[in-house]
């Protein structure tokens, strides 16, 4: 197992929370494939390989479309820094992904999803989509509490 669901920060939307979940069982089903393909290297488990990729982008599309629908609805002050982190994120997968197809090296793709992606993940859930979740909750911003 690459990241432990039970690890996981939680915020004060569970529709996100259950996304974020969603996201750590892909990230460990990939991860689990692509040390199978470590051991044998075949078109097979390439195969498995850009398939659980491909579900994890279009997975993470949604999940970022949500969000962004829901900010949008409830008049998020930061929507547009928020929405360009998820625009950042989108371009670096599809650049893995198409690094991955071009050059057939595990070694760039493993490091992009465990090591990168899982601190970017908790990182983007600690800072982000905390905020973002409370707003939506509460109409109120973390930063103006004090």
């Amino acid at each position: 197992m690459l990241i432990n669901q039970q690890n996981l920060p939680l915020v004060a939307m569970e529709f996100m929370n259950e996304v974020h979940f969603e996201d750590v069982a892909l990230l460990n089903e990939l991860y689990e494939l692509i040390l199978e393909y470590e051991k044998t290297p075949n078109k097979d488990n390439r195969y498995k390989i850009n398939a659980k990729y491909m579900q994890w982008c279009n997975h993470t599309i949604l999940h970022f479309k949500g969000e962004e629908e829901e900010m949008l609805k409830k008049g998020f002050p930061v929507y547009m820094i928020h929405k360009e982190e998820h625009e950042n994120a989108l371009k670096s997968m599809n650049e893995v992904f198409e690094k991955w197809q071009n050059d057939e090296k595990i070694e760039y793709l493993k490091e992009y999803v465990c090591e990168f992606t899982p601190k970017w993940l908790v990182n983007h859930i600690q800072t982000m989509d905390t905020v973002t979740a409370f707003f939506l909750k509460t109409g109120q911003s973390l930063c103006s509490m004090g």
